[in-house]
């Protein structure tokens, strides 16, 4: 028994030593977090698996669907969190990894939360507004915590020519804290992003893991491969792409059908094969 116990701590020090990068053969604590050159040559090198052409020929079937990651949802915590301030680089939230590319200019273009087409974007000073709130004697930004939500839109569709339903994210929508008025307690939508103008950046940050922080993904991965939870709350219809809560009223009626979309989606695979 005893010696169970020293096993456990061993594997939760190793654990523990291994959550940080460099922690190891760091001399100086300001040295934890800062990448070797053979890591940064290794990075370099690493590039984000692009999207193969698609012919539109092979399309038999597709689905534009519009879906809500609930960040209070425990699975969906690795989006959330860490906190700002805790690591200057190694460790970032999806929020401050998404902020930074937009204040540095590498992220130019911001479109309008109420257009999901991305046909109208924001100019800066409008996007830069919904960043931070600069009214008073300190300027205050949108931090990670005060993100709730990111709605997310995207296509499910069936390739005949390898013959499987696939999905591509297209779009990405942060929705948070409502830095013109912030007596607002209600979250608010903040701008849509092309999710292809962000790709670059989510592949250089590696998300945490709890479990095995010694082999980690990146954001770009986490989300392609939709390791998230989400509610549908919109599809494309003939209704102008209208929200299940502009034709269910009851809240809880919404995540039945919000379940019956996905189900929909879901078996129509299955049914295609089967006749």
């Amino acid at each position: 028994m005893k010696m169970y116990f020293v096993l456990i701590v061993m594997l939760f020090g190793c654990s523990m030593l291994s959550a940080q990068i460099n922690v190891l053969n760091a001399d100086q604590p300001d040295e934890i977090g800062v990448l070797s050159e053979e890591q940064q040559e290794a990075l370099s090198d690493q590039k984000y698996l692009e999207y193969s052409y698609i012919d539109e020929k092979d399309i038999m079937w597709s689905k534009i669907v519009y879906e809500e990651i609930d960040l209070s949802e425990k699975f969906n915590h690795p989006l959330f969190f860490p906190k700002d301030g805790l690591y200057n680089s190694e460790r970032k939230s999806l929020w401050r990894t998404i902020r930074e590319a937009i204040i540095s200019g590498k992220v130019k273009n911001i479109y309008n939360d109420a257009n999901p087409n991305f046909t109208e974007k924001f100019d800066r000073e409008i996007y830069l507004k919904r960043l931070e709130n600069s009214d008073g004697p300190e300027v205050v930004p949108l931090k990670s915590m005060d993100i709730v939500s990111y709605k997310i839109k995207g296509i499910w569709y069936v390739d005949k020519r390898i013959g499987e339903m696939r999905y591509r994210l297209l779009g990405i929508m942060p929705k948070g804290k409502d830095m013109n008025n912030l007596a607002n307690d209600e979250p608010v939508d903040l701008f849509w992003l092309w999710f292809k103008d962000l790709r670059p950046f989510l592949h250089k940050q590696l998300v945490f893991d709890n479990k095995n922080n010694a082999s980690r993904i990146t954001f770009d991965q986490l989300l392609t491969s939709r390791r998230f939870t989400s509610r549908i709350y919109a599809i494309d219809n003939v209704f102008n792409d209208r929200a299940v809560d502009q034709y269910v009223d009851d809240p809880f009626m919404q995540l039945i059908e919000s379940e019956r979309l996905k189900t929909v989606i879901r078996d129509f695979e299955q049914d295609l094969w089967a006749n």
